[in-house]
């Protein structure tokens, strides 16, 4: 792959005395008497080296720019973003033959596109990327960007959420307004807007489709993969873009491009054979959360009746630490994505998105008020959780271990897990004047089910299986009564087993009409 540099403007402090107090202060180390001096050179030691590299330019991936230009680069009238799904839009044609030949694909705001406007959901800055991520030269090269203008709309009820943070990729394909997108999933956001918003969302194996050039929360659980309205679409997308880069070095195990799997050939090959022989586990805790809406469950658990129907043997199977997923994935979350955001970036040998920090840092009042409560209170979440457990990521990271252990040793006996992808129908959104408490609340026990495999790193699906009403809480007229919400039901395989999962989808959906399930 070819590459550009571009040089970062920087400037150059010097190391005074007061910063070897400061530093210490940070460290909860006294300076003993008389080392001043000596630690004051040390300091200055990291501006020589730190102002010696930032004076080289970068070296980052380069474009293709002439053969895939970016045409008609705009920001979106309210007339053409009814769901709010849009960040920037512009057209770029693809390779005139392909996978993707004659699809129209979006992708998530996080995903960098070279010399389109990237958001990253806030207009706390405003980053025109220089790179296209792998997944986007890949789509191009097979055959196209989401917003602080307000929440996404759900494309079946207005008011209501189109789930996160992928929203502006499932509000448009839920809504028809394109084929399929790429979202970015850390803890559900692939599969929780996709269930929201009646399309299907697959969270590929940990390290199967490459993350460079895409914003980062934590490179222990950040996924990116397809959503698409057809099983097919999915598969066509995720063999468009899957495969080692040679950049991303969490690919350990991924197959090179050449090998990655004809997926939509061998979903295609099993149609017609019906699910015979495939053993579903359903599993129990995925319907234990306290949150769990009734309507959901007789929703999914009629699904499940369904691949009965199409001949699998359905039996109850339980993973225990399952029920700690919520636990593990706020430590992981909050006390790993707040650092990413600090710019504190360590331990990768991929490409760094430094234009971006560039911008971001540092954080200002402002930046943070335009930057809401995702972002402020996963930042003082973090502080808290560093300074009071300090040893808590690293359990937390452990135990994640012992949870992948105990579904490869159940997905050795089942084929694989199902259960809701989310516990409640899409909420309403809270009151633009509602404080933090408000917006964190909104969706109670909303990754209960879905961050399990972003900490395990195993494959997982959403498929729509039907509508439900709205939870009760969010009645408020009569009419309110008759909406129907999109529901969906999670499927979990074995590592690198998407075919698995992709076949189970569409053997459903050509046997079932989703919309026209109760």
């Amino acid at each position: 792959m070819p590459y550009a540099t571009s040089t970062a403007s920087a400037s150059a402090p010097v190391a005074a005395t007061k910063d070897v107090f400061s530093a210490a202060a940070r460290l909860g180390f006294t300076v003993p008497t008389g080392h001043e001096e000596d630690y004051l050179a040390l300091l200055r030691g990291t501006d020589r080296a730190a102002q010696a590299v930032l004076a080289f330019p970068d070296y980052t991936p380069e474009p293709d720019l002439d053969r895939f230009p970016r045409l008609e680069v705009h920001l979106p009238s309210p007339d053409e973003n009814p769901h709010l799904g849009w960040a920037w839009k512009c057209r770029i044609d693809g390779a005139p033959q392909g996978l993707l030949k004659g699809k129209t694909v979006t992708v998530k705001d996080t995903v960098c596109v070279a010399g389109v406007p990237q958001l990253f959901g806030t207009d706390a800055v405003d980053l025109l990327p220089t790179i296209d991520a792998t997944v986007v030269t890949r789509m191009l090269e097979s055959s196209f960007s989401s917003s602080p203008w307000g929440p996404k709309e759900n494309p079946y009820a207005e008011g209501f959420s189109a789930g996160g943070s992928s929203s502006g990729c499932g509000a448009l394909i839920g809504g028809g307004l394109v084929d399929m997108g790429i979202g970015g999933d850390q803890g559900g956001s692939i599969r929780i807007p996709a269930s929201l918003c009646g399309c299907l969302g697959l969270k590929p194996t940990f390290g199967l489709v490459p993350y460079t050039g895409v914003l980062s929360s934590d490179p222990g659980v950040d996924h990116v993969g397809p959503m698409a309205r057809t099983a097919l679409d999915c598969a066509l997308l995720l063999e468009a873009t899957a495969g080692y880069d040679g950049l991303d070095d969490r690919q350990l195990g991924a197959p090179l491009p050449h090998d990655v799997a004809k997926y939509h050939e061998l979903v295609l090959a099993s149609r017609g054979a019906g699910l015979t022989g495939l053993k579903v586990g359903v599993l129990i805790e995925g319907f234990m959360h306290k949150s769990l809406d009734p309507e959901v469950e007789t929703c999914v658990r009629q699904a499940i009746d369904k691949l009965r129907e199409l001949g699998a043997e359905i039996v109850d199977v339980s993973v225990p630490l399952h029920s700690l997923t919520e636990a593990l994935c706020h430590v992981i979350n909050k006390l790993a994505s707040s650092q990413t955001r600090q710019g504190r970036q360590v331990g990768r040998r991929g490409v760094y998105l430094n234009e971006y920090f560039e911008q971001l840092l540092p954080w200002t009042q402002g930046k943070y008020e335009k930057s809401k409560y995702f972002v402020t209170g996963t930042s003082m979440s973090a502080e808290y959780g560093w300074q009071n457990y300090p040893t808590a990521y690293g359990r937390a990271m452990n135990l994640s271990r012992k949870l992948k252990d105990e579904y490869d040793a159940l997905l050795a006996k089942v084929d694989v897990l199902v259960m809701p992808t989310v516990t409640q129908p899409a909420r309403r959104h809270p009151s633009p004047e509602a404080g933090p408490l408000a917006w964190t609340q909104v969706s109670p026990g909303i990754v209960s089910n879905t961050a399990a495999f972003n900490l395990t790193g195993h494959p997982a699906i959403s498929i729509p299986v039907g509508f439900t009403p709205p939870s009760p809480a969010d009645v408020r007229t009569p009419a309110d009564a008759d909406i129907r919400l999109p529901c969906g039901m999670m499927i979990a395989g074995r590592m690198w087993d998407e075919v698995t999962l992709l076949r189970i989808a569409d053997a459903f959906e050509q046997a079932h009409d989703w919309k026209a399930m109760a």
